[in-house]
């Protein structure tokens, strides 16, 4: 099917649909919406192809500069020389790898029942309110992220609502540089806690800006919000200076071909087995392969796979609970300090995961309360020793959040995706658009960004729906995965990483329903 070079209406026909840059970027309407989970095979041959109409490209800024080097530095910040460390300065080094940490909680508003940590003004439960009320926190120097922003180009956070008092939504973005329209990272629902991953960057002040819309809030709501930090992305100055030690090189972030559904028990060979209270659950990761007959290969294997890029869901829970995944097992009557899902009692959530493994490849998962079942998909691997001269799965932030599509919007056809239906993406435009200092930043094999649902909307009206949406490369088939559950009531927003297909398109499919969705892009993957 052709692709179409300008902005199409909406005709009875599918037309093809492209990602514009912020020359096309569309207003950000906050939205809420709901979820289901199990991913159903045998849908293949009921899938509806169409695909999106483009808009002409203005340059897309990324962060820091591209040229003979790879130079990031942070926003307001001015690449400074170095004497030759033990990486000559001018060359890669560690630009855009990413330095996993052992999680750590970095911020926290507190509750009656929980102490703050590094809380700022105004102090305890932040404002909910049309206003749009922003605070500003540190993100470095803390639990191991470097205090120099001449090191650090981004930060690898999982952001937590808590019991907020109104429903609404929550958006980051580097101190004093705002996005040009609203993006956000979480929606949620009066009292519900929610959470997600985030790939977030320091101001010139070393500071992230938090800002928090309450849906009809005039005043009194407020909310409690949680940063839990996994990692960062280092700047191709770090390891340069003259008296650096140790090892300054990182890991690289490397998408699979396909997602691949390596646990689920609900199904595996102990059937329906959830996990416990307190359960501590030990997953092999190195050379996982798929639970279902789709032929998708195995995980890579070796000491230099050392992280794992998951989404992770959990299944009707008996009680609230959180789980929690990390490389090191969890000791009875020890509970982490840290979460990644935050899943109300019969909810199914999800949310991705950057996570190192431990010396022979596994992971370790953890429920807190009542019993639930864990999914996990694995949609990349992070890997180390890479030559240093080589640019796949070096990671480059956007300077803000980008908003690449709403399906809502009229420039998109304003028509959502039907039940059993998958469409295609062109992310040919917007790759060739993402430039440093107005040079192009080459082949990307992919993105990180924040994919939510808008509304959904009954196929039939007698019946409730719930859906899940898949996103995978173009011209392949639908795998046994999900990255998105929604029902009919509520927002979930989660963080995907997709992989492009070589002509740079993404699919997504809609299991029921008829949805309207949204991508807020934060960074490009790239390639060689």
């Amino acid at each position: 099917m052709p692709m179409h070079s300008m902005p199409v209406s909406r005709p009875a026909t599918w037309l093809p649909r492209s990602v514009p840059d912020r020359n096309g970027e569309q207003s950000a309407g906050k939205v809420f919406a709901g979820r289901d989970d199990r991913a159903v095979t045998g849908l293949i041959g009921k899938i509806g192809m169409r695909m999106r109409s483009s808009f002409s490209i203005r340059a897309m800024l990324a962060v820091g500069a591209l040229a003979a080097a790879f130079v990031v530095v942070p926003a307001g910040q001015a690449h400074i020389a170095a004497a030759a460390g033990p990486c000559t300065l001018g060359g890669l080094c560690a630009g855009g790898e990413y330095h996993p940490l052992t999680p750590t909680r970095i911020f926290d508003t507190g509750d009656s029942s929980v102490p703050p940590i590094n809380d700022v003004a105004p102090l305890g439960g932040k404002p909910l309110s049309l206003a749009k009320p922003t605070f500003n926190i540190g993100l470095l120097g803390l639990g191991g992220v470097p205090l120099s922003g001449s090191d650090v180009l981004a930060v690898v956070v999982n952001i937590t609502i808590a019991q907020p008092g109104v429903s609404g939504w929550l958006g980051a973005y580097p101190s004093g540089v705002a996005p040009a329209d609203d993006t956000s990272l979480l929606n949620f629902r009066s009292m519900q806690t929610t959470s997600n991953l985030a790939v977030v960057r320091a101001g010139a002040d070393g500071k992230l800006t938090v800002k928090l819309f309450g849906n009809g809030a005039v005043g009194a709501a407020k909310a409690r919000v949680v940063v839990d930090v996994f990692g960062w992305i280092s700047t191709s100055t770090y390891g340069t200076a003259s008296d650096f030690t140790g090892e300054y090189r990182g890991a690289r972030l490397v998408p699979l071909a396909v997602p691949t559904r390596i646990l689920d028990t609900r199904n595996d060979a102990a059937p329906d087995t959830p996990l416990g209270a307190g359960t501590d659950l030990s997953l092999t990761v190195w050379g996982a392969t798929p639970i279902d007959s789709s032929g998708a290969a195995a995980v890579p294997t070796g000491s230099n796979v050392v992280g794992v890029v998951a989404n992770i869901t959990a299944v009707a829970p008996t009680r609230a609970t959180f789980i929690t995944a990390q490389p090191d097992s969890i000791s009875v009557g020890t509970p982490p300090t840290t979460s990644n899902l935050n899943p109300a009692a019969g909810q199914v959530k999800a949310n991705l995961v950057i996570v190192p493994l431990d010396a022979n490849g596994v992971l370790h998962l953890y429920n807190h309360a009542g019993s639930v079942n864990v999914v996990v998909d694995v949609i990349g691997v992070l890997e180390t020793g890479t030559d240093e001269a080589t640019r796949k799965g070096r990671i480059v932030p956007l300077t803000s959040p980008f908003r690449a599509f709403d399906t809502r919007q009229p420039a998109f056809g304003n028509v959502p995706l039907g039940p059993g239906q998958a469409e295609n993406w062109s992310f040919a435009n917007f790759a060739s658009s993402v430039t440093i200092n107005s040079t192009s930043v080459g082949n990307q094999l992919g993105l990180l960004g924040n994919l939510t649902v808008a509304t959904m909307m009954r196929q039939y009206p007698t019946v409730p729906a719930s859906s899940y949406l898949t996103v995978y490369p173009g011209g392949g088939s639908l795998p046994l995965a999900s990255n998105l559950n929604f029902g009919e009531a509520e927002a979930i927003p989660n963080m995907v990483m997709a992989r492009y297909d070589a002509s740079q398109v993404l699919q997504v499919f809609n299991f029921r329903g008829y949805t309207h969705y949204l991508l807020d892009v934060s960074a490009v993957i790239l390639d060689d």
